[in-house]
Formats: C-alpha cells, structure tokens, sequence
C-alpha cells in the first residue's frame, strides 16, 4: 500500500511538473493575445470560443478547472 501511493504521488508530480510548464506557456501567449486584441480595440471575452472549449470537456473535473483557467486568462488580459 506505501509504496502503491508513493508511486501514484510520483506519477502525480511529473503530470505536475508539465502542467505548470504548460501553464507558464498558456500564460505568455494569453498575454500576446491581450495585447493583440487591445492593439485591435477587440473585447476580451469570446464567450463562443469559452463555449467550444468547455463543450469539449467530458469531466465535471476537468471543466472546473478549465472554467478558472479561462476566467484568470480574462482578467490578465484586462489588466494590460
């Protein structure tokens, strides 16, 4: 059992790992993307883009996150 969960947890820190690579790269572009669409006077919110990701996710899990992702990507962007 230990060693069962000690291994999960491990698994879980390298999944872990990449996600906050992504994330920081999610973060550059989502800024490029603010900046683009205030150079080109363009709301921030695209609530059919926001749909067609959220649509996409079968996870209630996975959802929730993704609904905080795309709320903190709103306010970065709104903040430049």
């Amino acid at each position: 059992m230990h060693q069962e969960l000690e291994n999960s947890r491990k698994r879980i820190d390298k999944i872990d790992k990449k996600l906050k690579e992504l994330l920081l790269k999610r973060e550059q572009l989502v800024k490029k993307i603010g900046l683009l669409k205030k150079a080109h006077d363009l709301k921030i919110a695209d609530k059919n883009r926001e749909k067609s990701i959220l649509c996409e996710i079968k996870s209630p899990y996975v959802k929730k996150i993704f609904k905080q992702i795309v709320e903190i990507s709103k306010s970065l962007q709104s903040r430049l």
